[in-house]
């Protein structure tokens, strides 16, 4: 009788590491087949631009316009803009 219940408890055991593999596994594809749909290593393109004043180098998104010039702060905004005597 206590050889019976020992093969039950192996036979649970290796069942148990077989769901955890195959679970772990089916995550690492879904995981995988979610990245390859874009190259690995690639991130969005953002249009990158530099300030009129200093030159550094800024996304679009984040650049400050004046007068068809971009800036990366509100600084050299206004001290463009003083130069220029506009403000």
């Amino acid at each position: 009788m206590g050889q019976l219940i020992r093969i039950v408890i192996i036979l649970f055991a290796v069942w148990l590491v077989i769901r955890f593999v195959q679970r772990a596994l089916k995550r690492f594809r879904k995981i995988r087949s979610a990245s390859s749909s874009q190259p690995a290593g690639t991130a969005p393109v953002m249009e990158i631009i530099p300030c009129a004043r200093c030159g550094v180098h800024i996304p679009k998104s984040r650049a400050l316009f004046s007068k068809d010039k971009a800036y990366c702060c509100e600084e050299h905004r206004r001290v463009a803009d003083k130069e220029s005597g506009t403000e």
